[in-house]
């Protein structure tokens, strides 16, 4: 059983909050502590600050793991210099790493098919260059995943994604890459589940 944070719990949006805002709020339990008459009261707030300097500490970590704005844009850069395939094939180097096969897409959705035992995931980088993506070019990757029954796709984009195509992707179990992620694939970094 996987746990899962709600998405609107304090928790959830403390840790994608800065962490120094964490910090604050527990180190404001601390100075609480130090006005309570009461040990046992101000034993009790200091305990209450525990989980806010976790979550400091765990937001912080993963802050700080994150690429820099400037490597996003390197990253942005190298990948505007190559051709959509060698974008396809530096995304599918971690798959094949992975044991995945990689297998030319014979169609105009996608560049590259991975598949691993019973996993099948389309990967399109056609369309990365563009400045805005819309909900089409992902209809149109989810039609040709369905003739060959894909459980999961991967879209590349470098531009602006709206808001429409960014709940599509959301609701067909597409990924976007761009910025971090991209990085991530890019450096060889990348996790895949």
């Amino acid at each position: 059983m996987a746990f899962k944070v709600a998405e609107g719990s304090v928790f959830a949006v403390l840790s994608r909050s800065p962490w120094w805002y964490s910090a604050l709020i527990g180190g404001v339990f601390v100075l609480t502590s130090l006005v309570v008459p009461s040990a046992q009261i101000a034993i009790l707030v200091v305990a209450c600050s525990l989980p806010f300097f976790g979550i400091a500490g765990f937001a912080a970590y993963k802050q700080f793991r994150r690429p820099s704005a400037q490597k996003i844009q390197e990253v942005d850069s190298q990948a505007r210099s190559l051709s959509a395939t060698a974008v396809a094939e530096r995304i599918a180097k971690i798959y094949v790493d992975a044991r995945f096969d990689s297998v030319e897409f014979k169609g105009a959705a996608a560049e590259l098919e991975l598949e691993r035992g019973n996993r099948k995931l389309l990967l399109s980088s056609k369309r990365f260059k563009a400045a805005n993506t819309g909900i089409e070019p992902l209809k149109k990757l989810v039609a040709a995943g369905e003739q060959i029954e894909a459980t999961g796709y991967l879209y590349v984009a470098l531009g602006q994604i709206s808001a429409n195509a960014e709940e599509f992707a959301n609701a067909n179990n597409i990924e976007i890459i761009r910025g971090s992620r991209l990085v991530e694939y890019f450096d060889g970094t990348a996790t895949i589940d």
